[in-house]
């Protein structure tokens, strides 16, 4: 039986993730903050899942209660970095700024780097890091966010880098999706994607261990555009 564990997995794109994995057979450790919800999927899952509450912005944590998890599960195939916030702060007030860089910079790294170690000692196993489409162009509406993301996406390189000069038998994902329909989207969006398709998707991109994908696929073509549109057009955006 194939074992994941889930950063960020008590909402969103993380708990869809696993309830996923679950109906495909998985054994699943679930993480995140949210005690009740992490209850509630222990009992709904008794058997196949694990819990643990984690803050990634605690830095003592991530790797020990990765660790733990490990040891419930008796192993671990798979681990997904999930965890991520992100405001809306055009009008650049300092807190949020710095909110967002604890989780998804200083926390991220945490756990990022404590997957990699542990495949690299045992071998073998997939880190799939969940960034965002963001990553790719820095926009005014909420400035860390995508900067954090960039950040994410370009560890994940090296951490592929990394990882490739100890054993081809580590896999290391970069996820970017678009805006899925999570708590996390503020406001209208376009080409808004259900948290089923993505969540399809992002299970198809970890079977296949693609080293980067684009949720839902048509997204790529923006990522393209944001990479290469001149400023003049892209600051009127």
């Amino acid at each position: 039986m194939k074992k994941a564990i889930i950063i960020g997995s008590t909402s969103g794109i993380g708990l869809a993730l696993g309830c996923k994995l679950l109906t495909e057979g998985w054994q699943v450790g679930f993480t995140g903050r949210r005690a009740g919800i992490l209850e509630e999927i222990s009992v709904r899952y008794s058997g196949a899942a694990f819990t643990e509450k984690l803050d990634v912005t605690n830095s003592d944590m991530p790797e020990k209660i990765i660790g733990t998890l490990i040891d419930k599960m008796e192993g671990c195939d798979l681990i997904v970095v999930s965890s991520g916030v992100g405001h809306i702060n055009s009008e650049l007030v300092i807190a949020p700024e710095l909110a967002t860089i604890d989780v998804n910079v200083v926390g991220f790294t945490h756990v990022a780097l404590a997957a990699a170690k542990y495949f690299i000692s045992q071998g073998h196993g997939h880190l799939v890091v969940i960034s965002s489409i963001a990553a790719n162009r820095g926009d005014s509406g909420a400035p860390a966010y995508g900067a954090t993301k960039a950040y994410q996406s370009t560890y994940a390189q090296a951490l592929r880098k990394v990882t490739a000069k100890s054993s081809p038998s580590i896999t290391v994902t970069d996820i970017q999706p678009g805006f899925v329909d999570t708590e996390m989207v503020q406001g209208d969006v376009f080409w808004l994607q259900s948290i089923d398709k993505a969540t399809n998707q992002i299970f198809m991109a970890i079977n296949r261990r693609c080293r980067k994908v684009y949720i839902t696929r048509r997204w790529r073509f923006i990522a393209w555009f944001m990479r290469h549109m001149p400023d003049f057009i892209w600051h009127k955006l």
